[in-house]
């Protein structure tokens, strides 16, 4: 017989016993924090108590945070085995099972309109809080990712458990938005609050980035080291500090953070992937030898490709098979982005990544006229392939890097102006994109 009790954070929990309860909470809580092993404490939690059905549709976020499609196969097998219970649904249940099913089908968006409507039902929701937030950064909807948080900012008091989360995730929101001293406030206020809170950091350390306020980047993160080092969202705090180093022309600094903490023990999670490949493509830009270590993680990624589920994975993967000369894997990717995509994914292949993938691939084989004519044409709409203005700089980067190859000397300078005009303190780093990318 099931009972209705409440999550750490206030909100209702239908549950068999209460085993899993705390296990749950563990799950929901390493979400929040980036640490610990929330995938294994969901596990725990369902094996505790077979009813408790958000820990099964937790498993299942889990398993479609991985953006591929072994992921979604594996939140598909999660989600068709709760058809079969017999239980009433509360209605967190009912609309957090709607959001698992819709991303696990491929409508990203829907999965995000389900989950605002969770908390338009209970904003002490932090579970559909932090999902939806997600969701939008993947979908590249910079408004959406703030608006989600500031519609129940009010709803958790500075007493409340779970406020200086929600504080991160608002600091986050400000800061994709350009509101950046807004967004250091309460960046600051949720890590005063808890050190170890790495989303509150991680929006720090892009305010320092788009500010180019780059020394006081470095500094903060070398002495944060110990709040965030052994959280599995490390390796793109370290990817951050490899952005500042160059910056500030350190190449061998940022090689040493792609052979240590980036990409040291050759992880397979796309999270890890895409920074790695991100980092040697910006390195290549500036002149920088990546042949073997592109060539070592093309053939990583190679691995792990599969059916279209992201295309901002395939995205990077394409810079490393360009890097590698791996064109035959490049047309591959494009080739079933085309072809295969689906959903919401196959919009935003449509709207902007397939102009993304053949830019860059053109780019990568020396074609830097057609690589112009892409990018300048994508460049407006690139956000809606997902991430952040700091990962999607890599666009502009590339494209003055075209021109100044292209012999277009003029748009190059432009391009510089207005990049660093939107971002003061980066014209040293761009000015070497102008001068011929050399390292």
């Amino acid at each position: 017989m099931t009972a209705v009790r409440t999550d750490l954070w206030g909100a209702p929990l239908q549950t068999g016993g209460d085993a899993g309860v705390p296990l749950f909470d563990e799950a929901v809580e390493g979400l929040l924090s980036l640490y610990g092993e929330p995938v294994a404490a969901a596990q725990a939690a369902v094996a505790a108590d077979p009813d408790l059905v958000l820990g099964h549709i937790l498993a299942a976020y889990f398993a479609l945070y991985r953006t591929s499609p072994d992921g979604v196969r594996a939140a598909e097998e999660i989600l068709g085995a709760l058809d079969h219970a017999a239980c009433t649904r509360t209605e967190r249940e009912i609309l957090h099972l709607r959001a698992a099913r819709a991303w696990a089908a491929g409508d990203w968006d829907e999965a995000a309109h389900s989950l605002e409507r969770a908390l338009l039902h209970d904003s002490q929701d932090l579970l559909a809080l932090k999902v939806a937030q997600d969701l939008y950064f993947f979908l590249g909807k910079t408004r959406d990712l703030q608006s989600v948080v500031t519609r129940v900012l009010r709803a958790w008091p500075a007493q409340k458990r779970g406020w200086g989360y929600v504080q991160g995730m608002y600091a986050f929101g400000l800061e994709e938005n350009g509101d950046y001293a807004q967004a250091e406030l309460f960046a600051r206020a949720a890590l005063h609050h808890n050190p170890r809170d790495v989303w509150a950091g991680h929006a720090l350390a892009h305010v320092f980035e788009m500010e180019g306020r780059i020394e006081e980047g470095v500094q903060f993160l070398a002495e944060s080291v110990p709040n965030w080092s052994s959280s599995f969202f490390a390796v793109h705090t370290w990817w951050h500090q490899a952005l500042y180093h160059l910056e500030q022309a350190e190449y061998d600094a940022a090689l040493a953070l792609y052979d240590g903490p980036i990409r040291g023990l050759r992880s397979l999670e796309w999270v890890d992937l895409i920074d790695a490949a991100s980092l040697l493509w910006r390195l290549s830009l500036n002149g920088v030898d990546v042949g073997q270590r592109s060539a070592t993680l093309a053939a990583d990624l190679e691995r792990v490709i599969g059916a279209p589920t992201y295309i901002f994975n395939d995205w990077h993967a394409i810079m490393a098979f360009g890097l590698a000369g791996r064109v035959d894997l490049g047309e591959q990717l494009v080739s079933g982005n085309r072809r295969h995509a689906v959903g919401t994914n196959r919009a935003v292949a449509a709207r902007a990544g397939i102009a993304l993938l053949e830019g860059f691939s053109s780019f990568a084989v020396g074609r830097f006229d057609r690589a112009i004519d892409l990018l300048t044409e994508v460049r407006s709409w690139a956000h809606v392939v997902g991430g952040s203005n700091a990962q999607r700089d890599v666009v502009d980067l590339t494209l003055i890097a075209a021109a100044t190859r292209a012999g277009e000397h003029g748009m190059a300078r432009q391009l510089v102006a207005e990049r660093v005009t939107r971002r003061p303190g980066t014209a040293a780093a761009a000015g070497r994109l102008l001068a011929g990318n050399a390292a």
